[in-house]
């Protein structure tokens, strides 16, 4: 009777430590009510269970992995890919503390290898060492594992495939060590092993997301340099159409028809002509063409597609002020620190019953101020007031803790917000420095 009871505490010792890798990886909370999670989490015990009575290794680790995917997908509400990719993190990093306790009994402490393996191993006190030791890791490599789990990659069919393949090879490897160590102590090739295809692995994976990084960002210039280009297509077809109505208001002159008539003409050209996207690039004539300029057109562009009512002043006294002195570093920080702003700027005007949002850049005694404002709902302005830094949820508000770290480091900017009954205004100042 002991045995049956000791076993279901160290199965759900498992299972406990299953769910918080999950908790704490994905921050996510359960998604499905206490009663069914409690059912879901004793069907989990025996099932694992079941696996231990008839089964033993490496194909009683896999079967227990594809009950794991299940467990993730329903108590998290995440697809089948993403649960895949979170169950063989899961498997890796418990290969950890496994080894961990290993050394240390039989290294540390010189446990005597029978008692290790016919008391100490599978018991209630073994298995609450790997659990703390394992939650203590999961959460010191929890933000890595966060950007390998919320990453593009968890949909890569390549990826995955790539890791079942390596986690079996671990699997066997790490078994085949267990098995070894018993006898001898001749195990420092399997280690080698193990370590080698788990180094393998998270390469791989890490050069996916930089690799997927470096996609987005060409996506985003191919997207501002497609759009430009209609927009010179454009020009070019208005130019020619100017240029075949600048030909009929000729020979209306030359046919000596009424001023009336030829002034209705024009006025029906000059209404036609008036809402073309073309003339949002010419309000931003002023601003330096070092990619600021595309920057804040593509983004005004974004948001009226989307149908927010867009205002933009630039003053033509900012030509040649502290703006148009950055260097490269500078540069690529400020369309940092606008690309943040106007994104977050865009996304509250939409969740607005106003829907506003306007740029304005103006020369305040030396310094350049670029003033971006936007209409807001009282509960972005709540969500703000807690979090400090973004009105976004807990895993996807980094943008203005970006914001923040460049400001921070570099003191030619400034960055001052200010809240009226209708708009959220934030100044972004590129002050002028001494050459010194």
């Amino acid at each position: 009777m002991w045995q049956i009871i000791k076993e279901i505490i160290c199965l759900s010792i498992a299972v406990t430590g299953t769910f918080l890798f999950g908790r704490i990886v994905l921050n996510k909370k359960i998604q499905i009510d206490k009663k069914r999670f409690a059912i879901l989490f004793t069907i989990t015990i025996l099932s694992h269970a079941l696996l231990s009575l008839y089964l033993e290794g490496f194909i009683k680790t896999l079967l227990m992995g594809i009950i794991e995917v299940y467990f993730y997908i329903i108590v998290f509400q995440i697809n089948k890919k993403k649960s895949i990719l979170l169950t063989i993190t899961y498997m890796m990093v418990l290969i950890i503390p496994d080894l961990l306790e290993l050394f240390f009994v039989t290294k540390i402490l010189k446990m005597d290898k029978n008692f290790l393996y016919n008391t100490y191993a599978g018991g209630i006190l073994s298995n609450i060492i790997v659990l703390v030791l394992f939650v203590i890791i999961t959460t010191l490599l929890r933000n890595h594992l966060r950007r390998i789990i919320n990453s593009k990659i968890s949909n890569n069919v390549k990826i995955i495939i790539l890791s079942l393949a390596t986690i079996i090879c671990t699997l066997m490897f790490f078994y085949t060590l267990i098995k070894e160590f018993r006898f001898s102590n001749n195990i420092l090739m399997y280690l080698i092993a193990i370590i080698v295809f788990v180094s393998i692995l998270f390469s791989l994976v890490k050069q996916t997301i930089t690799n997927n990084k470096l996609i987005n960002e060409y996506d985003k210039l191919l997207e501002f340099m497609t759009t430009y280009e209609n927009e010179i297509e454009k020009q070019r077809i208005q130019r020619h159409e100017a240029k075949n109505e600048f030909l009929t208001i000729k020979a209306k002159i030359q046919d000596k028809q009424k001023n009336k008539e030829i002034i209705d003409y024009i006025d029906e050209i000059l209404t036609e002509k008036i809402e073309v996207k073309q003339e949002e690039y010419a309000k931003f004539g002023y601003l330096p063409p070092n990619g600021i300029k595309g920057l804040c057109y593509l983004k005004i562009q974004q948001a009226q597609d989307k149908g927010l009512n867009t205002s933009i002043s630039i003053s033509k006294r900012i030509k040649n002020s502290s703006i148009y002195k950055l260097d490269i570093k500078e540069q690529r920080n400020l369309g940092k620190i606008l690309g943040v702003i106007l994104d977050n700027a865009i996304e509250a005007s939409l969740e607005s019953k106003e829907k506003i949002i306007g740029i304005e850049a103006y020369l305040i005694k030396e310094d350049c101020q670029i003033i971006i404002s936007n209409s807001y709902t009282k509960e972005n302005l709540n969500k703000l007031s807690k979090n400090r830094l973004s009105t976004k949820e807990k895993n996807r508000g980094h943008g203005l803790l970006l914001v923040k770290t460049i400001i921070n480091n570099n003191k030619i900017f400034e960055l001052h917000t200010d809240i009226t009954n209708e708009l959220y205004i934030q100044k972004i100042t590129i002050k002028k420095l001494n050459s010194n």
